[in-house]
């Protein structure tokens, strides 16, 4: 019994001797206060990895009613590569002009592309099955050093975010999701010391984006629950660097071999390279946390109060830690895992810079696991309650981010980055209603065939990519779309259809035009020019016979519209104004419409009536030149009317 009395005061000495210097009984510190961790229970009884899961439910609800998983723009890139052009080469972009990145790309678009055609809400529904097991692997990371509840929290933090959906919806943003995905899986192995299963995820994610570059660097220092000697972080930091050094070498020259740069010129515009390192990272980290908390990239309505009560929760637990001593222990005891939260987000943010004007707002997914631990371990040492709050905040933003697109609108939201969820979810239900449109009357096309397209919403032709959209759609590379110019120029080319987009909102957008009735109504406007009116009406009234499909408004609105002109130029004013007005009601932005209203009106007098029905044609279309005319006509007999009702009224005599 004495030699355990003895030893174990000299185990109690040398602890004092490590802690520092030995206090007396009288004068010591309080005890430090400690939380001990209960085990986690099994996963499938833990509340709290559930609860980090099913984040990803909200994000999910709230992007119902999008086009989920449809292919748009740079998808038939790589769509194209991998079912059409049948190279399966891994060293070049995939159908990227711009980056290597051979698992997001050219393995992901080969395995999941023609399930992506066929069911495109199955890729939907595998984005949010990935989310969901990268949030439970950062929980699982965490769980070792912190509560249930904060762990929980800091791995829903990045899914809470508006740019998440775009993410589920839209399948280009496979980088990113392979990005968090594959860095989840490394730091959940590095945080249970298994150095080759960390650096196969690391390498996974490393093909999938350069980004995750920051992975590599942040590995080795990934705070554990027992502590770890120098010479293991010298070679986990090492293991690191030589994977990067390895995946760089082949990055640099199968990009230099395939002659791959970045987009707009971002490495060679002088203008954008004389932006001060500064302000491109000033950038980066402003938007990145404007789209953390899911605020768009203008200014809104809300920024003020989302950003004051951030700051406000950020605030209190600051003053919470720094007045209570039991904050302060417990900040301390968490310092590790927030101080290296900041890191990875700093680093994340740098490298962000690099695209700088360009800004996506999903790439923010991958800086937020960090932005999420530093938060968390903050706020929850302050008190739970915090943590909470900031929860609600986040989840309150994010609900208040705009709703799917029910409809696609003539113009693209102004609001958002170019790649926002509200956009992409516009340019996806185009690609949808188009595709539909062609296989429910056409279910193939012969080869060689030639599609038109008319009428299609601004900002939107892009995300065809070329007639790259219709080859993917149909599997033959022959395929062809024809803009409208092109038709207009040479209206002998064979068309199978044209697929006209409907401005009005409705269940169906697209509908489908002869070419025939397209090529009677070009004949029939070449006669108004001429002033061959009989023959134009005769041209009209076949358009308007051999057009089959009831949903081709604009196309009606155009005959009517036109048809209009012709009677005001045969002098039949109420005929020509009562064709007018109808169509006007067949399609709102109807230029000829409004411009044989003008017409009439100018003929009969009412310039003011006239003024306002030409300032209508001009907003459709402000390059149409016959109504630029008009205008000027009205102008000069609004100014002489002017003039002369000046000239008839007698001067004012003396009081």
């Amino acid at each position: 019994m004495k030699r355990e009395r003895g030893s174990s005061r000299n185990e109690r000495e040398k602890a004092g001797h490590r802690g520092g210097t030995r206090s007396a009984p009288g004068n010591r510190p309080p005890p430090a206060v400690r939380h001990p961790l209960a085990p986690a229970p099994p996963l499938w009884r833990d509340p709290w990895a559930w609860a980090s899961v099913l984040a990803v439910i909200p994000v999910v609800l709230h992007a119902l009613g999008a086009p989920l998983g449809e292919p748009a723009a740079e998808d038939f890139d790589f769509l194209h590569r991998a079912l059409l052009e049948h190279r399966h080469t891994l060293l070049d972009g995939g159908g990227s002009l711009a980056f290597w990145r051979p698992l997001s790309h050219q393995v992901y678009y080969l395995l999941f592309g023609p399930l992506m055609l066929a069911h495109p809400r199955a890729i939907a529904a595998i984005h949010v099955l990935a989310l969901g097991v990268g949030s439970l692997l950062i929980y699982r990371m965490l769980r070792g050093t912190w509560p249930g509840y904060a762990a929980a929290a800091a791995a829903a933090f990045p899914l809470l975010a508006d740019s998440t959906r775009t993410i589920i919806t839209w399948p280009t943003h496979s980088v990113d999701l392979g990005s968090f995905f594959f860095s989840a899986i490394a730091l959940h192995e590095a945080a249970r010391r298994r150095l080759p299963t960390s650096l196969a995820a690391l390498l996974a994610a490393l093909l999938c984006k350069e980004v995750n570059v920051v992975t590599a660097l942040m590995l080795p220092w990934v705070p554990r629950a027992a502590p770890t000697d120098r010479r293991t972080r010298v070679r986990w930091a090492g293991a690191s660097l030589a994977l990067v050094a390895l995946w760089a070498v082949a990055y640099l020259a199968i990009r230099r071999h395939a002659g791959l740069e970045l987009p707009h010129g971002l490495e060679r515009d002088p203008a954008l390279l004389a932006t001060p390192i500064p302000a491109r990272l000033a950038w980066a980290a402003w938007n990145s946390v404007r789209a953390i908390f899911s605020l768009a990239l203008a200014p809104g309505r809300w920024d003020i109060a989302v950003g004051a009560a951030v700051a406000g929760l950020i605030a209190i637990a600051l003053a919470g830690v720094g007045l209570g001593a039991r904050g302060r222990q417990r900040l301390r005891a968490g310092a590790p895992w927030t101080l290296w939260g900041l890191a990875w987000f700093g680093a994340a943010g740098c490298t962000l810079a690099t695209i700088y004007p360009l800004w996506a707002p999903a790439r923010t997914l991958y800086g937020s696991i960090g932005l999420g631990i530093a938060l968390a371990g903050l706020l929850s040492a302050a008190h739970p309650a915090l943590l909470a709050s900031l929860l609600v905040v986040k989840l309150a933003a994010f609900g208040l981010s705009p709703s799917p697109p029910r409809d696609v609108r003539i113009l693209a939201p102004e609001h958002g980055a170019f790649t926002d969820f509200e956009r992409i979810g516009r340019l996806q239900r185009l690609m949808r209603d188009t595709r539909d449109a062609l296989a429910k009357r056409y279910p193939t096309l012969p080869r060689g065939g030639r599609v038109g397209l008319s009428h299609l919403p601004r900002v939107a032709e892009y995300a065809f990519e070329g007639s790259r959209s219709l080859q993917v759609w149909y599997r033959d590379s022959t395929l062809r779309w024809v803009r409208p110019s092109e038709f207009m120029a040479h209206p002998e080319l064979p068309l199978v259809t044209i697929a006209e987009f409907e401005l009005a909102s409705g269940p169906r957008q697209v509908a489908l035009l002869e070419a025939e009735a397209q090529r009677s109504f070009i004949a029939a406007f070449d006669d108004i020019r001429a002033s061959r009116y009989p023959a134009a009406l005769a041209k009209l009234a076949r358009a308007d016979s051999l057009a089959r499909d009831p949903a081709a408004l604009v196309f009606a609105g155009q005959v009517a519209g036109v048809r209009a002109i012709a009677l005001a130029g045969m002098n039949r004013f109420e005929a020509a104004e009562l064709e007018g007005r109808r169509a006007c009601m067949l399609w709102r932005g109807n230029t000829y419409g409004h411009h044989a209203l003008a017409y009439v009106a100018f003929r009969e007098g009412k310039l003011a009536a006239a003024e306002a029905e030409v300032d209508s044609a001009l907003g459709a279309d402000p390059t149409y030149a016959a109504a630029l005319a008009l205008r000027d006509a009205i102008m000069r007999a609004a100014a002489a009317a002017l003039a002369d009702s000046t000239r008839a009224t007698p001067p004012p005599g003396r009081p």
